[in-house]
């Protein structure tokens, strides 16, 4: 399988159309429900807002080009929370805030990177009891039998199809062949767990900068690692994958999802070595966001076959965590193939089979994996 790496010369290209394209997406008027912060919104002319976990990927994006532009995106977003701690899932220009659902828990993470790059602790005192109080709705709004899975407020009285597609939103991954069975709020998923694992190790990480006490977070993130190993292990897959806790059964559905117990580092060196067979029977070259294997596959439609970076690189860098520099580095060198052959433009998500970019041409959270991969990885 070929395996082209990228030359310096276009690398120092990438790196400067992702910062254009950022510097492009940042809001230059007042009169926004965010005045007072310099927000950075997912694509000019396609999304009239600022979007949750859209925030903290630019946070992390915006470190190296302008410190308090990411401190910008953690605060001006948390300054919406509401009062169970939930964070939106969009606030509109117009003013129109969507909670009735989140986004995946990765603002604490972010919050973490952009304080280790700033050293500012006044900073960390204004976002950590905010940070605090969003894990506790985590905890208490989205936990059973000691592990996470998304859901949403119903509250208003919505209809099943309503409250499903709400759940659906919350997981970030709209239509996904994940939720063809229809439950996604009965699913523990491999994604968001992991995800509060980071989000207890950033917590823990920040708490040790404040000096207050952070065994809590400690204890709290190797508990869960523990029981991601134990639950959502699937024997007849040899993946990890999301497990129904109404239904006791595992999904069949392989998705980049199923690698990020090897992005945070909890996987056994046996399960790695599975999930690295995984990766090349199912989603070698270009990491399709459903495995290119599966009957629900498509090349166009969104989260149901296009590469998107973010949960491409969480699962190429998971592989090369554990060694395997020749399949992670095929994906990368694959992905960063496919933008540099994109002109002026990153895009929203890319054909995993072709590599033509998909739907918006100047999407922000794509410019900050090109980074990530050219130098987090």
């Amino acid at each position: 399988m070929e395996n082209t790496k990228i030359t310096a010369e276009q690398a120092a290209e990438l790196l400067k159309k992702s910062e254009r394209i950022l510097r492009g997406n940042i809001y230059d008027k007042t009169g926004y429900p965010w005045d007072g912060y310099t927000m950075v919104f997912p694509a000019r002319g396609r999304f009239p807002g600022i979007w949750n976990w859209d925030k903290a990927f630019i946070a992390v994006g915006m470190i190296p080009y302008d410190i308090d532009i990411a401190k910008d995106q953690i605060e001006g977003f948390l300054s919406f929370q509401k009062d169970k701690g939930i964070l939106p899932d969009v606030i509109f220009e117009d003013g129109r805030i969507v909670d009735m659902y989140s986004k995946p828990p990765v603002m604490a993470h972010a919050a973490m990177r952009v304080f280790e790059a700033s050293n500012d602790l006044k900073f960390l005192e204004r976002v950590y009891p905010k940070l605090e109080k969003n894990t506790r709705f985590w905890e208490k709004e989205r936990k059973n039998g000691g592990m996470f899975h998304y859901d949403a407020d119903r509250s208003d009285g919505c209809g099943d199809e309503e409250y499903l597609k709400r759940v659906r939103f919350e997981t970030g991954w709209d239509n996904s062949p994940r939720w063809d069975g229809g439950e996604p709020q009965n699913l523990w998923t491999v994604d968001l767990n992991c995800y509060m694992v980071m989000t207890y190790r950033a917590m823990r990480k920040m708490a040790d900068a404040l000096c207050v006490n952070a065994s809590e977070w400690d204890e709290k993130a190797e508990e869960l690692s523990r029981l991601i190993e134990q639950r959502l292990w699937n024997e007849k897959l040899l993946s990890y994958t999301d497990y129904d806790f109404v239904k006791n059964a595992h999904s069949d559905t392989l998705t980049p999802a199923s690698f990020m117990p090897m992005y945070i580092k909890i996987s056994s060196g046996e399960r790695a070595l599975c999930m690295e067979k995984t990766a090349k029977e199912h989603f070698m070259p270009g990491m399709p966001t459903v495995a290119y294997t599966d009957p629900s596959f498509e090349t166009d439609a969104y989260w149901r076959g296009p590469c998107w970076l973010n949960v491409a690189y969480f699962a190429a860098k998971g592989l090369k965590n554990y060694g395997f520099h020749e399949t992670a580095d095929t994906i990368k060198n694959t992905i960063l193939g496919w933008v540099c052959n994109d002109g002026e433009y990153i895009h929203e998500n890319y054909d995993p089979v072709t590599g033509e970019g998909l739907c918006t041409d100047r999407f922000s959270w794509s410019c900050v994996f090109v980074r990530e991969f050219l130098e987090n990885f």
